[in-house]
C-alpha cells in the first residue's frame, strides 16, 4: 500500500465509522425529542381529548422553538472557548446556562399558563404563589440547557478523542510503511552491486553473449522489484517466480556450478508472503557457499503448511562456516529478520542451522495467510 493509499484509507475511515454527526441534525432532533416528551407529559396530565390537552400541543411548538433558537449561539461561543481552562470553561457554561434559563423561563411559562387557561398575574397575587415556584420554573429550564451543553461537549469531546486516535494510528501506519520500504529497498543496491560485478567480469572476458543475456535478466528482475509494493504480500508461487528471475541471473554467472531444487507443497502455493522474501536468502547461500565451491553447488527451497503457519526452508551444501559470522555479516539475512519482526511481531520465527554433512539452512515460520 502506498502512502497515498494509506492517506485515502484514513480519510475513508473518518468518513464512515468515525464521521462526526451533523450539528443541525442532532440539534433539531434533540429539541424534537424534548417537544415529544413534554407533549406526552402534558397529554398524560390533561388527557388527549381534553381541550387544554389539544391546546397545549400547539403552545409547545413556540416553547420548543424558543429553546432551540436560544441554544444555537452556544455552539459558536463554545467553539471559540474550547481551549479555556476547565475551571473557567465550567464557570462560563454555568453562567450562560443561568442567563438563558431566566431568559427562556418567562415566555415559556406565560405560554404554558395561557394554554392551561391560568392568569399569570392573578396567579402571582394569589396566596398560594411563592417565589419558590418561580425558582422551580427557572430550574427546569436550567436543567434543559445544561443537558444541551453536556451533550454538546460530550459528543465533541468524543469525536476529538477519536480523531486524535485515528491520527496516532495514521502516524504509526506511515512510520510502519516507511520502515518496510527502507528494509525492502536495502535489497536492491546490495543485489545490484553483486550483479554488476558479475557483468563487469563477463565484459573483461569478452563474453558478449552471456553479458547481454545477464543484463536483460537483470533488467527484468529489477523491473519486478521496483513494480512490487514493499508492504504488499504476494502469493508464494509468485514469489517463487520472482526467485527464478534472480536465479536466471546467477546461473549465467555460475553455470553448472549452481543447481537449484524447489519443493513447494501445493497447499502452500497460495499462502501470502512478503515480496522478495526468498531472494536475499538464496543470495546469502550463493555468496557464502556456492561462490566458494568449484563444482556441485546445490540450493534447496522447501515450503509447506504446519497447522496455521507457513514454513519455509532454504538450504545449501556449502562448506562448514561460522554461524555467528553469517548472523553478523549476512546483510540479506538481517534484512529479512527485521522485515519479519515488523510485519509479524512475535508471531514469526527465523533460525539458522547446520545441514549434515555440510551446509547451512534457514528456517522461517510465519502465520498462514491466504488472499
Amino acid at each position: 500500500m502506498s502512502e497515498h493509499d494509506a492517506v485515502s484509507e484514513h480519510q475513508a475511515l473518518n468518513e464512515s465509522l468515525f464521521k462526526k454527526p451533523n450539528f443541525w441534525v442532532l440539534h433539531i432532533g434533540g429539541w424534537l425529542f424534548y417537544y415529544l416528551v413534554l407533549l406526552f407529559d402534558n397529554l398524560f396530565l390533561f388527557g388527549s381529548y381534553n381541550y387544554f390537552g389539544i391546546r397545549i400541543a400547539y403552545i409547545l411548538i413556540p416553547v420548543t422553538l424558543m429553546g432551540m433558537t436560544l441554544t444555537i449561539p452556544l455552539r459558536y461561543l463554545f467553539r471559540h472557548c474550547w481551549g479555556l481552562k476547565p475551571a473557567l470553561l465550567g464557570m462560563l457554561i454555568l453562567g450562560v446556562s443561568v442567563f438563558l434559563s431566566v431568559l427562556w423561563t418567562v415566555p415559556k411559562n406565560l405560554l404554558l399558563l395561557y394554554a392551561k387557561g391560568d392568569d399569570l398575574f392573578a396567579l402571582g397575587q394569589s396566596p398560594g404563589f411563592e417565589w419558590v415556584h418561580l425558582f422551580m420554573m427557572v430550574s427546569t429550564s436550567f436543567f434543559i440547557i445544561m443537558v444541551w451543553c453536556s451533550l454538546y461537549f460530550g459528543i465533541n469531546y468524543h469525536f476529538r478523542l477519536v480523531d486524535a486516535q485515528v491520527q496516532r494510528y495514521q502516524a504509526a501506519r506511515l512510520s510502519h510503511l516507511a520502515q518496510i520500504r527502507m528494509l525492502r529497498y536495502q535489497i536492491n543496491p546490495h543485489f545490484l552491486f553483486n550483479s554488476l560485478n558479475a557483468v563487469s567480469t563477463l565484459v573483461m572476458r569478452d563474453d558478449k553473449q552471456r553479458c547481454n543475456r545477464m543484463l536483460s535478466q537483470l533488467s527484468t528482475f529489477l523491473r519486478f522489484s521496483l513494480d512490487s509494493d514493499p508492504e504488499k504480500k504476494i502469493r508464494l508461487y509468485e514469489e517463487v517466480q520472482a526467485l527464478m528471475l534472480y536465479l536466471d541471473i546467477e546461473k549465467t554467472r555460475f553455470g553448472e556450478r549452481l543447481e537449484v531444487k524447489i519443493h513447494i507443497q501445493p497447499e502452500a502455493e497460495n499462502a501470502l508472503v512478503p515480496s522478495l522474501l526468498l531472494q536475499p536468502l538464496v543470495e546469502n547461500s550463493i555468496k557464502h557457499a556456492i561462490a566458494k565451491m568449484s563444482r556441485g553447488g546445490k540450493i534447496t527451497v522447501k515450503s509447506w503448511l504446519e497447522e496455521d503457519y507457513l514454513r519455509i526452508q532454504v538450504q545449501d551444501n556449502g562448506p562448514m562456516i561460522d554461524l555467528a559470522l553469517i548472523r553478523r555479516e549476512g546483510v540479506g539475512l538481517q534484512n529479512i529478520t527485521e522485515r519479519l519482526k515488523v510485519l509479524y511481531q512475535d508471531k514469526q520465527q527465523i533460525r539458522l542451522y547446520l545441514v549434515e554433512p555440510s551446509g547451512l539452512g534457514v528456517d522461517i515460520i510465519i502465520p498462514y495467510e491466504e488472499s
